[in-house]
């Protein structure tokens, strides 16, 4: 089996919003790949270059605004402590980590956040009370709502200083402006090998229900790089890195391929999975609509699993198994609450009408 990253280390990119306070932190996410007898590494190709193979799977992540990734935030710590205001666009979870991250290691900054519907959004209202009430009891501004209709010149890619406009006609000057809105798949170093079926217009990887890259039989693609509709989060990543690992055994083995949800789901489309950081010591974490945790244990668990995969790529046999174990009692509880919520909303619609 042949590794291909595209630098030398693996990133643990849960820490990145940590690590762009706390340069120690992000030297802890940045892991040099070991040494291993059951697989080699090849960094990078060189232009140009082939290789054979039996199976491919493509697992190269997405990018962020901002970079917002660890290997990026030594320049923005330093960047960050300069700054009197620092202004974050973006009320998913990458946008509220960043600002609550700076918030709590800085209190002494003006810290603005800005998005277009409410924060976290696409979680449960709990967890979005719990994140806006973090927000005022650390001094943050809230403004929700509110789309940039001019960034100032602001780059994708770096954050700096720049004055932007919000729809409403509100002027924001920031020291630090942080663009985190939009997630894009990680696919530009291979796009020009992919035919117009296999690459879709937002870049990501067409792939079919068994993760297998449309029009080739022996090509998977898992995580945030492919096309399928989830929550593209760390935890969900690793779940379609399994599914796709099952089904190119099985293509080996000429034994059925299942489609991804059916694999590790049962068949019933995941519920929201995730967790987003608040400061270093708090959190929220939902495992599907029902299953909302806020508060410290969302932060312990995150700092525990950031642990453990740091044990992971640094070769553990033994945490590697237990990570193992512990995605397939996540898929089963998120594939019951999943079928228990179906159920529920199914009595709802066949219930008569009352009156």
């Amino acid at each position: 089996m042949l590794l291909i990253p595209t630098c030398s280390f693996f990133e643990i990119v849960p820490c990145a919003a940590h690590a762009l306070v706390s340069p120690a932190s992000a030297s802890k996410s940045l892991i040099d790949f070991p040494a291993s007898s059951t697989w080699s590494q090849k960094q990078g190709l060189i232009s140009g270059e082939t290789l054979d193979f039996d199976y491919a799977l493509l697992c190269t992540g997405s990018s962020y605004p901002s970079g917002v990734k660890p290997d990026m935030t030594k320049l923005q710590d330093r960047a960050i402590t300069a700054a009197k205001t620092v202004v974050v666009v973006g009320g998913g979870s990458v946008g509220v980590e960043v600002a609550s991250e700076v918030a709590d290691a800085f209190p002494d900054k003006k810290v603005t956040i800005v998005a277009s519907g409410d924060l976290l959004d696409r979680m449960a209202p709990s967890a979005q009370q719990y994140a806006e009430e973090w927000m005022k009891k650390h001094n943050v501004e809230v403004l929700t709502g509110e789309r940039i209709s001019d960034w100032g010149g602001l780059d994708d890619n770096m954050p700096a200083a720049a004055t932007l406009k919000t729809s409403s006609g509100r002027t924001l000057a920031a020291d630090l402006a942080f663009k985190c809105v939009g997630v894009t798949p990680a696919t530009g170093t291979y796009a020009a090998s992919l035919s117009s079926e296999q690459l879709g217009p937002r870049g990501a990887i067409e792939v079919y229900p068994t993760l297998q890259v449309k029009g080739w039989r022996n090509v998977f693609a898992a995580g945030d790089c492919n096309s399928i509709a989830e929550e593209k989060t760390a935890a969900m990543a690793g779940l379609s890195a399994l599914a796709a690992a099952g089904n190119i055994i099985a293509l080996d083995s000429g034994k059925e391929l299942k489609p991804y949800f059916e694999r590790i789901f049962g068949g019933v489309k995941p519920p929201v999975c995730g967790g987003t950081s608040l400061g270093s010591h708090e959190g929220v974490m939902q495992m599907g609509p029902l299953n909302v945790q806020i508060g410290k244990a969302p932060a312990t668990v995150k700092g525990f699993i950031t642990w453990m995969f740091g044990r992971i790529v640094g070769g553990s046999r033994f945490w590697g198994f237990l990570y193992r174990r512990m995605q397939n009692l996540m898929a089963s509880g998120m594939a019951k609450e999943a079928r228990r919520v179906a159920a529920a909303a199914a009595t709802v619609s066949v219930a008569p009408a009352s009156g």
